[in-house]
């Protein structure tokens, strides 16, 4: 049985409800699936998404999120929460990562109810903003994000790194 999180989501005009939980270890052949229908992309090996999610579960306030209809799952997304000194007054901020609806469910409102739901439960937190990236090429995306009260922000800025053979080997045998 899984721990329904204190979301309410409800998907118009059938009002079937959406129930989000936080993702646990058993659900990480889920997880793969719904990553690897992000993009049609191959699902990562068991053993690589294993020690992952542990590293991740070590990492404080981050949470993945499962979405499910019907006891189904259809979408995930990724909160983190992290502390700030730069603003007097505010403390956390958000960062919403990891999107997706599968593929067979786009455009039925599931997307829209989960960022709802990373925007309350940040609000819950105590965040005073939450941020995400999205890549240039996603248009549609962008159009969604601002649908929901998102607005352009400055400029997002990248550098791929290469990790050194040392923080590779730390990384593998965490």
């Amino acid at each position: 049985m899984k721990e329904l999180l204190p979301v309410t989501c409800h998907l118009s005009p059938s009002f079937m409800t959406l129930d989000i939980c936080i993702a646990k270890g058993e659900d990480l052949p889920i997880l793969s699936k719904l990553y690897a229908d992000m993009d049609g992309e191959p699902p990562l090996p068991k053993d690589e998404l294993e020690k992952i999610f542990a590293q991740i579960t070590q990492v404080p306030n981050y949470q993945i999120y499962i979405a499910y209809l019907n006891q189904q799952p259809v979408g995930t997304f990724s909160l983190l929460y992290a502390p700030t000194m730069m603003h007097r007054g505010y403390h956390k901020f958000a960062v919403l990562d990891s999107v997706t609806v599968i593929s067979s469910m786009r455009g039925e409102g599931i997307g829209r109810q989960m960022v709802k739901a990373a925007i309350q439960l940040s609000a819950e937190a105590g965040c005073y903003k939450i941020m995400l990236s999205s890549n240039l090429k996603r248009d549609r995306a962008h159009q969604f994000y601002q649908s929901l009260g998102f607005e352009q922000h400055g400029w997002s800025f990248k550098c791929l790194l290469q990790p050194s053979h040392h923080s590779q080997q730390s990384t593998v045998n965490s």
